[in-house]
């Protein structure tokens, strides 16, 4: 984009009868390739309220319309694809299993499908995602994966399931670490911890609410058109999900690169978006270079409940909880957790230097403590709280997810092609193992009677602690400047001098 040697953008403060004008001028000297310079605010207190308490009105105003659009979007399509992700085990504890006969492990190869499409999606997508229009992209993969949800409604048998299920996990595999790689394209790294958790803690909306819609449908539509209720909720979920997959396509703004004015954003705001994200200029195009997947390889960055409660009801005697109870009891879980997680955020933001490494051990900690207290504890015991205390407060193992992704986009900014591939290979090992550890470690035939499972859930939350350690002290080395990171290929960094 062709500007003029020297832009300023108005600050919105007035003196009298005259308009003051601010030349925006980078804080590192850098600046989006036309001109166009940076200075960041200066930080205050009322930055650990909100981000844009502190900016020049100008600024405030476009971070607020970013939060509008991409942070309702991102959240409002995370919460649909939670909610299509985990209502199939919604549908099996109320009625699916019975009525497609699924009395041995088929849960877990189902979950095991869409586990497997949801990897093999994951770096395809994200890379996809630096090369097209953004929101149509996004737009794309919720549409698509609500279209096989509607389908599952009228599932007849379990290959069919697991065909439903793949097609599910491949296009929802692109859009959680999409819309993570588009805030990190727009937001400064203080400004994205606790918009990344306002987008996270939808993941536990998402099955929140799947508990809740289960439990609706199932009392208000169970039988209706000879439906069982199971089915009415797929059928409910993909209405859920339509408007959203809409709202996504006009909401969701263009990577910086590629972005023009439009109803949303001014000229002037698309120009600021690039000046205060200087990485972010250059729009990426052609094919992907096999070197600077090579050279991603060299560094640190890419390596490193309701069974519970439905067992009480035993088969020939008087059911102890309902269907509406089965799917409603354990949501205050997702509550802690969406608690919890947004605690954990804005501490992490208030720490010195915005440290992301105590909130990721805490959690860690939190998963070798509670596991290995359920596994040492009866699943039945005499007072029932006392197994709901555990499951309850095991919510604590579910709170750094945000944080984490904050800290893979923060240590690979310079690089935005990286970022896309080291975000989406990061999400892609976690459902890795959740393809097949779980058919070991957590058999459906055995729910809830898990004990070795819960001591490998420990020494897996014990891994996670030494590892975390270990990227803070790689991280702490590459910022004394001894391993800096090449923001572009060497041809690319060529090309722009």
């Amino acid at each position: 984009m062709s500007q003029p040697q020297e832009k300023v953008v108005e600050n919105g403060s007035s003196l009298g009868e005259k308009r003051i004008s601010t030349p925006i001028v980078a804080d590192s000297s850098t600046s989006d390739g036309s001109g166009v310079t940076y200075v960041e605010s200066k930080r205050t207190w009322k930055s650990f309220f909100w981000s844009s308490l502190d900016v020049p009105p100008a600024e405030a105003r476009f971070l607020t319309k970013l939060d509008l659009t991409l942070i309702s979007a991102s959240a409002l399509g995370v919460m649909c694809r939670y909610l299509d992700q985990v209502n199939i085990t919604n549908a099996f504890n109320s009625g699916m299993k019975e009525d497609l006969s699924l009395y041995g492990n088929e849960l877990n190869y189902a979950n095991a499908v869409w586990s497997a499409a949801y990897v093999i999606g994951q770096i395809p997508s994200n890379l996809i995602l630096t090369r097209v229009s953004a929101p149509l992209y996004i737009a794309f993969l919720e549409l698509s994966w609500t279209v096989f949800t509607f389908a599952t409604a009228g599932v007849k048998n379990v290959n069919q399931l697991y065909v439903f299920r793949f097609f599910v996990g491949l296009f929802e595999a692109g859009h959680f670490p999409g819309v993570m790689y588009i805030c990190s394209s727009y937001y400064k790294p203080h400004e994205l911890a606790r918009r990344n958790t306002l987008i996270q803690v939808f993941t536990s909306v998402g099955p929140l609410f799947s508990g809740f819609l289960m439990a609706a449908v199932f009392a208000g539509l169970d039988g209706v058109q000879g439906l069982p209720g199971w089915r009415w909720m797929y059928i409910v979920c993909g209405c859920v999900s339509f408007p959203c997959a809409v709202w996504s396509a006009f909401a969701i703004p263009q990577l910086p690169g590629r972005a023009k004015a439009n109803w949303i954003f001014t000229q002037e705001e698309v120009e600021l978006a690039r000046a205060r994200m200087p990485t972010e200029v250059k729009p990426l195009t052609g094919l992907f270079k096999w070197k600077d997947i090579k050279r991603w390889h060299g560094t640190w960055h890419v390596y490193l409940l309701i069974f519970w409660v439905k067992s009480y009801n035993v088969k020939g005697q008087p059911p102890r909880f309902t269907v509406p109870q089965i799917n409603i009891i354990p949501l205050g879980i997702n509550i802690i957790t969406i608690t919890c997680t947004l605690l954990n955020s804005w501490i992490s933001d208030s720490l010195p230097r915005s440290a992301r490494w105590p909130g990721i051990v805490f959690t860690a900690a939190m998963a070798i403590i509670f596991p290995i207290a359920l596994a040492a504890t009866p699943v039945h015991p005499p007072n029932i709280a006392t197994r709901w205390a555990l499951y309850y407060l095991g919510a604590l193992m579910l709170t750094s997810a945000s944080i984490t992704w904050t800290f893979v986009n923060e240590v690979n900014r310079h690089d935005p092609e990286k970022r896309a591939y080291v975000s989406a290979m990061m999400n892609a090992f976690a459902y890795i193992f959740t393809a097949w550890v779980p058919i070991f470690t957590f058999p459906t035939y055995l729910q809830p009677f898990i004990v070795t499972g819960n001591y490998i859930t420990a020494g897996f939350a014990g891994g996670a602690v030494i590892t975390a350690l270990a990227i803070r002290h790689l991280h702490l080395r590459d910022e004394k400047g001894k391993h800096g990171q090449r923001s572009t290929s060497p041809e690319d960094s060529e090309s722009l001098k």
